[in-house]
């Protein structure tokens, strides 16, 4: 599962807030769905200071992007049990495009109101 901001479609793989929450149930939702996301921007933010190749995004297909992005995790998570000292500061540096060799997969296709169906029924089973 992805959690994204209201600016998303809801997709079957994609979590993405209510909007205009009519029931507690909802309301609930959309508070935990905020504070997930904060906790996932602040890591990637982190990651991709640690780790300049995640600055400009990866172009790269879905299996080699998911790689990259669990390397990383690993490797970060190595680096917190080893007290590594890395300064998390922003800094900008410049990074070279690694990506531009790989071709581009074509995005799934899904219909119309999979993700209403999927977000609902989590809803369903969290909070009822």
């Amino acid at each position: 599962m992805l959690v994204g901001d209201a600016g998303y479609p809801a997709l079957p793989i994609l979590l993405t807030p209510v909007g205009n929450p009519t029931t507690d149930e909802e309301i609930s939702y959309n508070m935990i769905h905020a504070r997930t996301r904060g906790i996932v921007e602040r890591t990637f933010g982190i990651w991709k200071r640690r780790f300049p190749c995640l600055s400009p995004g990866l172009q790269t297909k879905l299996i080699t992007s998911t790689t990259i992005v669990t390397a990383c995790a690993v490797l970060h998570n190595l680096a917190l049990i080893f007290t590594d000292t890395f300064d998390i500061e922003e800094k900008e540096e410049q990074v070279e495009n690694v990506n531009e060799h790989e071709e581009v997969v074509p995005r799934p296709h899904w219909q119309p109101g999979e993700g209403f169906l999927v977000r609902n029924a989590l809803i369903e089973r969290l909070f009822r």
